[in-house]
């Protein structure tokens, strides 16, 4: 069944967002990337610095490193402060993420102040430069964050099966690092990967701003970052990336009842950038109509949450819930369900609404600056080609049901990691 509420915002909100901006993109001489939504009625600005350098990167066995190099950049001393504090002085809010194939920086301000406190980013990213202490106490805090990502029983499901799906690969953990490896970091191997990975080359500059004079203050700062590593080379012998701390315990503690299960399954499908729209709608299909019907009908879902996480070249699909009581038909009935998607294509009223949903969604993503940069920044990096996002509404019109049923078979194919946890059990 249709959701009522997406009918309504359907209906109330014209869906047209290719007539507000114009795109940019651009390489500098030092081989920086330019990526640039240019919105005259944009309310505030977006510059956002990427670099192709995530968790894959971590050392193994020092699961966590690129996420503590996340922690320390804005951390640099300036003017009696650090760069952070500088730039909310400013009023400017700074927002870092770490992903498994990049580290991003979003810089949010005022329209009139982007281009004060944007060279206070490029300098934090450039000079690495943090005492010893704050290593440590940043050390703890990433500890903290973690803990509290141990205590949600989901994240430990999700986690533990995209660890089994992504087995001897460096995607196997994730890109907080695990609560057992934070205090084994070191500022030996942030430095190595700061010196290594972050040269121009690897950088793209993400913003969303009202004007191209705006712009181009911007791509004349990023046009001084490095254009070569400090080191020209790395020579390491690591073992092989095997760690996977167990979850057990935790879950069972978080099991209410003697009847209560944790259950997850996942898969991972190949992904090309012609085939992301492809993927988007059998997720939304999935997310919105074939899961909640599924569950509903079977009747012990108490919750459950499904999580599309995307690695380059491919998608790491997982659904999880709580149980009570399990039974076997939940599988049976999924690899059914999943089974007749891949054999048929969608109704034609299905795949309007899909598409609907689709540029409705895309439609608030383009009116959101911070999650504008955010899907500029995703289709660079995992997919090396950022013009994916202006590209999106016509990709929509063209898309077409056998493509969403070839994605779909290939979910079909794909070997699955199933993960149960039940009270006195252990995997």
């Amino acid at each position: 069944m249709i959701c009522a509420w997406v009918l309504v915002m359907q209906m109330l909100f014209p869906i047209s967002p290719n007539s507000q901006f114009s795109a940019i993109y651009e390489r500098l001489p030092n081989d920086a990337q330019v990526i640039a939504l240019i919105r005259p009625a944009t309310s505030y600005s977006v510059a956002s610095l990427w670099i192709k350098c995530g968790s894959a990167s971590d050392p193994p066995n020092c699961e966590g490193t690129a996420h503590l190099l996340e922690h320390l950049l804005p951390l640099k001393p300036f003017n009696g402060t650090t760069i952070q504090i500088a730039m909310e002085q400013e009023g400017a809010l700074l927002t870092p993420e770490t992903g498994r194939n990049f580290m991003a920086l979003h810089l949010q301000a005022r329209n009139e102040t982007i281009a004060k406190v944007f060279p206070m980013l490029v300098e934090a990213v450039t000079d690495l430069t943090v005492d010893s202490q704050v290593v440590e106490r940043e050390k703890r805090l990433m500890w903290l964050e973690t803990l509290a990502l141990y205590e949600d029983p989901f994240w430990l499901m999700k986690t533990a099966i995209e660890a089994k799906l992504f087995e001897e690969t460096p995607y196997a953990h994730p890109p907080t690092g695990w609560l057992e490896t934070v205090n084994q970091l070191s500022f030996a191997d942030v430095q190595r990967i700061h010196r290594t990975h972050f040269i121009a080359s690897n950088f793209a500059l993400i913003a969303v701003v009202p004007n191209e004079d705006a712009l181009t203050v911007l791509k004349e700062v990023v046009a001084k970052l490095p254009s070569a590593p400090e080191v020209t080379s790395v020579s390491v012998s690591l073992p092989n990336r095997n760690f996977l701390p167990s979850f057990d315990a935790l879950l069972q503690k978080a099991l209410n009842r003697s009847n209560e299960v944790f259950w997850g399954i996942g898969w991972r499908v190949p992904v090309k950038a012609n085939e992301k729209i492809a993927m988007d709608a059998l997720v939304w299909h999935l997310r919105q109509i074939l899961i909640p019907n599924l569950f509903g009908q079977i009747g012990v879902v108490q919750e459950w949450k499904m999580l599309a996480n995307p690695v380059k070249g491919e998608v790491a699909l997982t659904i999880t819930a709580r149980l009570r009581p399990y039974t076997e038909l939940l599988e049976r009935k999924l690899k059914r369900s999943l089974n007749e998607l891949a054999q048929r294509d969608l109704s034609l009223s299905e795949l309007n609404w899909l598409k609907r949903s689709l540029r409705l969604e895309h439609f608030h993503i383009l009116n959101n600056p911070i999650r504008c940069v955010r899907e500029l920044g995703w289709a660079w990096a995992l997919y090396d080609d950022p013009t994916i996002v202006e590209r999106y509404p016509q990709m929509i019109d063209d898309l077409k049901a056998e493509q969403i049923r070839q994605i779909a078979a290939r979910l079909d194919l794909a070997k699955p990691v199933v993960w149960m946890v039940r009270k006195g059990e252990t995997n």
